[in-house]
């Protein structure tokens, strides 16, 4: 991705996160929808929490996409205590079920009351804290 690091709240352009997204392999990209359900499921139950608000992750990209697979395994993603689920084999799917979780915490986050430069703050001290664990 863009070495946008110093830059509070700047957003990567969806060319360029497409583009990132497919130098992942399968494995790389499971492993990132496994990350971002996770942060996406604190981020809802925050909003649950604090706000008695629920909200639906928009799944209308993998839904557009014709991909069954990916709307099951975009709702795994995010029910609380997540059970079993498998990737979808298309790359743009998972693609799709990224971005829609992706969408998801910033709503969340924004309902909230976070501006999106604290929103950018939390994910690199999030991004700083699992570099710092899987370096001990």
């Amino acid at each position: 991705m863009a070495d946008n690091a110093r830059q509070g709240g700047a957003i990567v352009s969806s060319d360029e996160l497409s583009s990132e997204w497919v130098r992942c392999d399968a494995s790389g990209q499971q492993q990132i929808l496994a990350a971002l359900g996770a942060q996406t499921r604190l981020a809802l139950k925050m909003l649950r929490d604090k706000l008695g608000v629920e909200i639906e992750m928009n799944t209308g990209a993998a839904a557009g996409a014709g991909c069954p697979e990916a709307l099951a395994a975009a709702r795994e993603l995010i029910k609380p205590g997540p059970g079993a689920w498998a990737a979808p084999e298309c790359a743009d799917c998972r693609a799709a079920i990224a971005k829609a979780m992706c969408s998801a915490q910033i709503q969340a986050y924004s309902r909230l009351g976070f501006t999106p430069a604290m929103i950018a703050a939390m994910c690199r001290q999030s991004a700083d804290e699992a570099q710092t664990s899987t370096r001990l």
